[in-house]
């Protein structure tokens, strides 16, 4: 995936992602939107054709990149705890 950062402050994160659409966006800011020190997590998609979306993170007390690698690894947490769940159901199934 690449990425463009737009402008980067203390508490403020903009930045451009390339080739990506509504559903990789929306859930990237739902998780955002649940980690401590997110004040504000949104996007915005111009034209799906000629430009590509731009993310915005506003954050409080935290860098909001490590507010990204926080929500990054939760989220990778939660697919390995569901991948574990479902490989539980399939043995119990047997």
């Amino acid at each position: 995936m690449e990425t463009k950062v737009v402008r980067k402050e203390e508490s403020i994160l903009e930045f451009e992602i390339v080739g990506e659409d509504h559903t990789f966006l929306s859930a990237l800011r739902e998780a955002l939107k649940d980690q401590p020190g997110v004040l504000f997590a949104a996007y915005r998609s111009p034209h799906p054709l000629l430009e590509n979306p731009i993310f915005y993170i506003r954050t409080k007390d935290l860098d909001p990149i490590e507010a990204l690698r926080n929500t990054a690894d939760a989220t990778i947490k939660q697919c390995d705890d569901l991948t574990e769940i479902i490989n539980q159901k399939l043995v119990d199934s047997k």
